[in-house]
């Protein structure tokens, strides 16, 4: 095992850890803020990989048109859900399972719809010409692209932290996260809050099915595919905590780069779920649980 395989495979797990970033930031939000288990949250992941391909391949845009184009129709399907789904079961009092089984379903049901509207054949997308090839990293050359998907993860990081901490309507958002009847008390329409929440949560999801799809295999199941690692990533890094969600997404995302790249897939995935149980027993709230509900 020399230094440039070393430095490799932590670019690989970089890579990984960003898609797993981008797509358990949102489900971590909702959870903190909401406290319910957005099942479906594959689901817009995706979808935004999907929309990508209509937009570059059959609209014939510009691969950063579908960026935007990603985000807002995945913002709304996620607001038309929290809307018409999930506020309604809250409002009857229903119990948090209630919301976590109603995405589930939505969840196992639109894989059907995807295979209907764009076939079942799986798929790859176009890296933009400008960022085809490779890149000095280093002693090792690695993709562009690769490098723009950890870029951009970043940002958008940074971008959340600035927003839950230096914004009055991020601070506005724990507060309601924290106590949602005395911040009602106080004037805030924590309803729409969580709409709009919901939606920026699931159009980061949408974000991330973009920047896979050149990546990966776009096909009807890669959100489920995904789901079990999401909710393993947020558990390690402990519910509701961000931060925590991103050093448990890098962690795992450089176990399975290593792990696959010495052994198999197969193995790397069983060594997360056994770290995980190791991590349970330990710390059953995960190894960044603060009580916050959004940090």
């Amino acid at each position: 095992m020399n230094l440039n395989f070393i430095i490799l495979q932590a670019l690989n797990g970089l890579t990984i850890a960003a898609i797993y970033v981008l797509l358990a930031s949102g489900l971590t939000i909702v959870l903190g803020l909401q406290n319910i288990v957005n099942a479906a949250h594959g689901v817009f992941y995706m979808l935004g990989a999907y929309f990508s391909l209509t937009v570059v391949t059959r609209l014939g845009l510009d691969f950063w048109v579908s960026l935007p184009v990603a985000f807002a129709a995945t913002a709304l399907l996620g607001a038309l859900l929290e809307i018409l789904g999930i506020r309604s079961l809250v409002r009857w009092k229903r119990s948090n399972h209630h919301p976590m089984i109603l995405t589930l379903g939505i969840a196992l049901g639109a894989g059907e719809v995807v295979k209907m509207i764009w076939g079942a054949i799986p798929r790859m997308a176009e890296i933009p010409i400008i960022l085809q090839g490779v890149m000095a990293v280093g002693p090792v050359s690695y993709p562009k692209y690769w490098m723009l998907v950890i870029g951009v993860t970043v940002l958008v990081m940074i971008g959340l932290w600035l927003f839950f901490n230096r914004t009055g309507l991020g601070i506005l958002v724990r507060a309601v996260a924290m106590n949602n009847e005395m911040a009602q008390a106080m004037g805030t329409n924590a309803p729409r809050l969580n709409t709009w929440v919901f939606a920026f949560g699931t159009g980061l999801a949408g974000v991330a099915g973009v920047l896979a799809a050149p990546i990966l295999s776009v096909d009807p199941h890669m959100g489920m595919e995904l789901l079990l690692i999401l909710f393993v990533v947020i558990i390690l890094g402990g519910l509701g905590s961000l931060w925590g969600t991103v050093i448990s997404a890098v962690a795992i995302g450089i176990v399975i780069a290593f792990g696959t790249a010495a052994f198999s897939g197969m193995v790397a995935k069983l060594m997360v779920f056994g770290a995980m149980i190791v991590v349970l027993i330990i710390k059953p709230y995960g190894l960044f649980a603060t009580g916050a509900a959004v940090e």
